[in-house]
């Protein structure tokens, strides 16, 4: 649902541990931020197909908070995003796209009487709501980074297609080949360059258990595969 003053004048909202409502996925979008202490926890991070997702963190049922103390930071303001929606016509009178505050509309953290309101009597953005749109907006740039990187590994010519068997579904991912990483940056002191194989070698060894899960499991990929082609 699209919060909007009017309707969402005299609403309150009760702030939760949002980790635990990621927990219960089977799998979590990631920015940069989140690819390190996750990996840290041992939760294995995959790329999946397509030069603009993002990371995916792999979890298994009833793992509880597999997360440590970290929260992934596209949860972290749950239940509200940024998305895109029409705001307005231009001159030729087709609809003009912009960043709308979206909540979902059956989180627990909704109350009437209880929790922070979200616009103050006089309808100004409460100082919660303002926070919380702060946070949005940097979750944005951080997402907006972080596809740049996965990008640049689609530039470079080092994602090879492969699948894997998680949460009983089968899933088109991208192993990362790290010797032609390494041969192609060399010895770049380029920042992104950095931030690249910090993030491909972290989400490399996060790969590791994946051959001994049962729940989670690669399955080889040949030349003989009809998708078979690099990134």
């Amino acid at each position: 649902m699209i919060i909007t003053r009017d309707a969402f004048y005299a609403q309150r909202i009760t702030p939760r541990e949002n980790r635990l409502f990621a927990a219960q996925q089977a799998c979590v979008s990631l920015v940069l931020a989140d690819i390190t202490p996750l990996a840290n926890q041992g939760i294995p991070i995959v790329l999946p197909t397509g030069p603009e997702t993002l990371p995916l963190a792999l979890l298994q049922p009833g793992q509880g908070n597999p997360f440590g103390d970290h929260t992934p930071r596209l949860w972290k303001h749950y239940p509200f995003s940024l998305t895109q929606h029409v705001v307005g016509l231009d001159a030729d009178g087709c609809g003009q796209l912009g960043s709308v505050l979206w909540a979902d509309p059956y989180a627990p953290h909704w109350g009437d009487m209880t929790g922070h309101r979200l616009f103050e009597p006089d309808g100004q953005a409460s100082d919660y709501l303002q926070s919380t749109l702060s946070g949005l907006r940097e979750a944005q740039q951080e997402t907006l980074v972080t596809q740049q990187l996965v990008w640049q590994l689609h530039q470079l010519r080092v994602l090879l297609p492969d699948t894997i068997t998680h949460a009983g579904q089968c899933w088109c991912v991208y192993r990362i080949d790290m010797d032609h990483l390494q041969t192609r940056i060399g010895a770049s002191d380029d920042p992104m360059h950095c931030r690249l194989l910090m993030m491909a070698h972290t989400i490399n060894d996060s790969q590791q258990s994946l051959g001994r899960s049962k729940a989670s499991t690669w399955t080889p990929w040949t030349e003989e595969s009809p998708t078979a082609k690099l990134g």
